[in-house]
């Protein structure tokens, strides 16, 4: 049986930059289990994209850290460009899915390049997205692997919940899960609690870390998310899974860093457990 604490974990981009051997022994000092691994080429170096990497090492340094991997959270290039073509995304997405597969994870991606602009226009964008999460799905399979989608993400095409809906619209829950960030539905000055209960059981995992509209990078406390209201309405509606701290937080020093991240991490536990 998975603990409430348990269900809290850390994702290695909260120590981005740091090399991941060092993360890893980091995380796993905050008492947390599992992980995200990042594999983000603008953010951490930890996975490097393209992958051409040796999935048994990962699998080997996370277990010998005494944790497991959840999710490797990948950008696979630019989803809604017409010029990406079928056998260049599953040149980047085939590697990265046996990593997963390796490891026993889902594959997280996120929706569209990061630009609010449209390549050619909205609904031949929405459609070629769609597309590509196809494509991706399905190489994901192949692999018993689960695909999660950062559906909505402030920086991205894909930054409103009417876009996000009108993304998953396009797509059968069959395909993949939804990666839920509240700090990318707060940064893009929409409702979580309202989302997060539209969205219902589509949401498969959480990411959290605090921000306000226009600002996506705050450690807890310094934003206008409410952490409570949030995990209540998760878990009143059954979400069974795990949270995971993504503290890419640009208002705490690196030397800091480690204080913070244990902090927040009991914060949240607490929401599970009130007796901790």
């Amino acid at each position: 049986m998975t603990t409430p604490t348990a269900r809290v974990g850390l994702s290695t981009i909260s120590f981005r930059h740091r090399p991941l051997a060092e993360a890893l022994r980091l995380i796993a000092e905050t008492g947390a289990r599992e992980i995200d691994l990042g594999a983000i080429p603008d953010v951490t170096d930890h996975v490097p994209v393209p992958f051409d990497g040796e999935p048994a090492d990962y699998v080997r340094a996370i277990e010998a850290a005494g944790l497991r991997a959840g999710a490797v959270n990948t950008d696979p290039g630019d989803l809604n460009d017409p010029e990406l073509s079928a056998q260049s995304l599953t040149a980047v997405i085939e590697p990265l899915v046996r990593l997963a597969a390796a490891l026993g994870a889902a594959l997280i991606v996120p929706a569209g390049r990061a630009d609010h602009a449209p390549v050619l226009d909205h609904e031949t964008d929405l459609d070629r997205i769609a597309e590509n999460l196809g494509l991706i799905s399905r190489l994901c399979a192949t692999h018993q692997v689960r695909l999660l989608v950062e559906v909505l993400h402030h920086r991205r095409y894909v930054h409103t919940v009417a876009d996000a809906d009108a993304l998953l619209a396009r797509c059968a829950p069959e395909q993949f899960g939804v990666l839920f960030d509240v700090s990318h539905v707060v940064a893009s000055a929409e409702d979580p609690l309202a989302w997060a209960h539209h969205l219902g059981d589509r949401i498969e995992r959480v990411h959290l870390r605090d921000a306000v509209p226009g600002d996506l990078n705050l450690s807890l406390g310094a934003g206008d998310v409410d952490f409570p209201a949030l995990v209540g309405t998760l878990e009143d509606q059954g979400f069974t899974g795990t949270y995971i701290l993504e503290l890419e937080t640009h208002d705490v020093a690196e030397e800091d860093r480690e204080q913070d991240v244990r902090r927040s991490r009991i914060e949240i536990a607490e929401l599970l457990e009130p007796t901790l």
